[in-house]
């Protein structure tokens, strides 16, 4: 299966006395779609709906399952059991069935259909749930719904899980920190990228249908983005209303009155732009108020708090590879509270939080009009920061190819709480793009990764309030390399001030120099020092080792501007990094008492510094590094 983002949030607990009451057949009959569904005589006495186990399914058995074709409504289609397949997964069998549908022959399965309710003998016996790709014929297989009724018997555990909500402050995942690899330039692989198993030949192999996720105020590229990223298959629908208040249901919405069969999308991006994945009820609680979809996982991530709509269907895209529902996810009704292999679990007395993202962009040409981009996106540790990642890929991909030099100045705000009480971030960068913009890269960005480790670091998950990103597009290459650096002077001396010539090739261009004194420190005589210089986006500011999410955040905010020449001389001694702050000046004799080489140690030692940052007009890139040797201050000993 491709690789899915991971999200984490709340799970609830069944509202009936437990598994028996729900295996006795609490499954109402006015939660159908229509009274056609089952014998009319049932449905209007709005008795109690029964279940049957996999165990009295026969071969040959004939049967219906419901789901929506068109519009909102749902209807039925016939099904004939072929077999059953024990233990397909571990302790979950695999039901077979086709069907005779005229409206699936040319189809198949379709995706989207995850979750349809099937009944055999007028009783629910699971969901549509798994097939086969290139599949010519109508042929899948079901999640029995007593798996899935275990889903719906999970407790409620908010305090189990990673999120930034009530009194006592989430806990942070230690350890993972993904955003930790991306600024340290991690995760670089020469080898080539292992195949996953969508990728590789198509096979016999039965599957979970694939999830389609619609998209609409999306580009081509953001789309199939969001879909390598999640796992499923892009399809652009419509959205539904624009973004209201935060995690609230418009108070003109009306509420539905959920049955079996109904479609169903859980939201990740709306406003401006929309993505939400989307699927079948499979099972409604006797109020309403709970209900069951997909059999099976959306990303297998167990407690989730992600907001899920009503969603109307416009048609069926047939596919020799596999067929999908094109949808349009309409009002937030509620919550998905559960993420599991046979299901997921959803309930409309709960709103997840969503937070605004707001992103300008401003294009090169003054005739053309500044874009501005207003959304919500879905809370996750990691789910987040990739939807921020697509909304900033689309404006930019928006504005235009532009397939020449241009570069873009991004300013970002990042409101947010720690436990420490609000705070806004503002960080700035400039990207430059030889051969015209490409949106996806921003997902690198600074300010994305800034959320990231906002919410996955090992000190607390932060609450995001909002984001807002300023992007500036220019034609022009101004970038600069550094293409040589040499000393002036014949000898250097402690105290001495020394001069650098560095030589600067433009892009694509000439070469110009400049001109770089630079103070040798008063007591580095007789060391071995290296002088350094690189651009801004190359150097680090020395920071202590953070002791909290907000020192964390201080340390990312510190940078030097990408316009920027810095020259750094470092010497023999070292210092330390500790929590409490930089302890620069230290003997050799004081460093090794300090440092307890017996065992781990909170401190992190380095090399003493002295660093100059000189502006510039144009991005530094480059690095060059001087080995010198510095002679002791002249005394009157030394005249000739």
């Amino acid at each position: 299966m491709a690789s899915r983002s991971r999200t984490t949030s709340g799970r609830w607990a069944v509202g009936l006395c437990g598994a028996a009451l729900l295996h006795a057949g609490w499954l109402c009959a006015g939660s159908l779609a229509t009274s056609s569904v089952l014998p009319p005589a049932t449905a209007r006495a709005g008795g109690p709906l029964p279940t049957m186990p996999v165990s009295e399914i026969k071969p040959g058995m004939r049967g219906h399952a419901v789901t929506v074709f068109f519009g909102e409504q749902s209807d039925r289609f016939e099904i004939e059991v072929v077999d059953t397949i024990r233990n397909y997964l571990p302790q979950q069998d695999a039901v077979l069935f086709r069907s005779s549908d005229p409206r699936l022959e040319h189809s198949g399965i379709v995706g989207g259909m995850s979750g349809s309710p099937i009944f055999l003998d007028g009783k629910l016996v699971g969901a549509l749930s798994y097939g086969w790709r290139f599949n010519k014929d109508p042929l899948g297989a079901l999640t029995p719904i007593s798996n899935m009724l275990e889903v719906g018997e999970l407790p409620f555990r908010p305090d189990v899980i990673a999120h930034p909500a009530g009194p006592r402050r989430g806990r942070a995942r230690e350890g993972s920190r993904a955003w930790a690899d991306q600024m340290l330039g991690l995760r670089t692989d020469p080898l080539p990228a292992r195949r996953r198993p969508d990728e590789l030949e198509a096979g016999a192999t039965l599957e979970p249908l694939p999830l389609p996720l619609t998209v609409s105020g999306l580009g081509t590229s953001t789309a199939r983005m969001l879909g390598e990223t999640f796992g499923m298959v892009p399809v652009r629908g419509g959205s539904g209303p624009g973004a209201g208040a935060e995690g609230a249901k418009s108070a003109s919405a009306p509420k539905k009155v959920w049955k079996p069969g109904d479609s169903v999308s859980v939201v990740l991006i709306r406003g401006d732009s929309s993505a939400a994945s989307n699927g079948t009820v499979t099972w409604v609680s006797p109020k309403g108020d709970r209900l069951l979809a997909f059999g099976h996982s959306m990303f297998e991530d167990g407690p989730s708090n992600l907001p899920f709509a009503d969603a109307r269907v416009h048609t069926i895209i047939n596919s020799v590879d596999r067929s999908v529902k094109m949808s349009s996810p309409l009002t937030i009704q509620g919550t998905m509270v559960q993420d599991r292999q046979p299901a997921i679990a959803l309930r409309t007395d709960l709103f997840a939080p969503m937070i605004p993202v707001e992103v300008t962009m401003i294009g090169p040409d003054p005739d053309l009009p500044a874009r501005t981009y207003r959304n919500e996106v879905a809370f996750g540790l990691d789910l987040t920061p990739n939807l921020v990642a697509s909304i900033l890929s689309e404006a930019v991909d928006e504005a235009g190819r532009d397939a020449t030099e241009v570069v873009i100045t991004i300013h970002h705000e990042i409101s947010l709480e720690t436990s420490r009480g609000p705070r806004t971030l503002t960080l700035d960068e400039d990207v430059f793009f030889p051969q015209g913009l490409i949106g996806r890269l921003l997902a690198r960005s600074r300010g994305v990764l800034t959320i990231m480790a906002a919410l996955d670091n090992e000190f607390e998950v932060a609450t995001i309030r909002g984001t807002r990103h300023e992007i500036r597009m220019k034609y022009g290459a101004p970038i600069e390399t550094i293409d040589q650096v040499r000393l002036l002077d014949s000898e250097i001396r402690e105290g001495d001030v020394v001069r650098l010539e560095v030589t600067l090739r433009a892009f694509k261009g000439d070469t110009r120099t400049m001109i770089v004194p630079l103070r040798i420190p008063d007591d580095a005589g007789g060391e071995e020092i290296k002088v350094e210089l690189c651009g801004g986006d190359g150097a680090t500011p020395y920071r202590p080792r953070p002791d909290s999410l907000d020192t964390l955040l201080q340390t990312i905010e510190q940078s030097y501007p990408s316009r920027s020449l810095v020259a750094s001389i470092y010497r023999q001694g070292e210092g330390l990094s500790t929590k409490h702050g930089l302890i620069e000046d230290l003997p050799d004799s004081v460093l090794e008492t300090l440092v307890d080489r017996g065992s781990t140690s909170d401190a992190v030692r380095f090399k003493r510094m002295a660093r100059r940052v000189l502006p510039t007009e144009t991005i530094i890139e480059g690095q060059h590094t001087l080995e010198l040797d510095v002679l002791p201050r002249k005394t009157f000993d030394d005249a000739p």
